[in-house]
């Protein structure tokens, strides 16, 4: 699948475990698990205040 160009792709390795888990929550947020891992390092950043120079809402 074709992604945005001010968008980028990483690969992560989970057990399956927390895959289980992070499943079960995106069916009961009504979110994928690319957009719950999104927003979830959005937020990580924004709380760090990591990009202090950039727009302070990374999306």
């Amino acid at each position: 699948m074709a992604i945005s160009k001010c968008n980028s792709r990483i690969a992560i390795t989970i057990s399956k475990n927390l895959k289980k888990k992070l499943e079960k929550v995106c069916e009961e947020e009504q979110r994928s698990i690319s957009n719950l891992c999104s927003k979830v390092l959005s937020d990580y950043i924004n709380s760090r205040k990591v990009n202090r120079n950039e727009n302070s809402n990374i999306q």
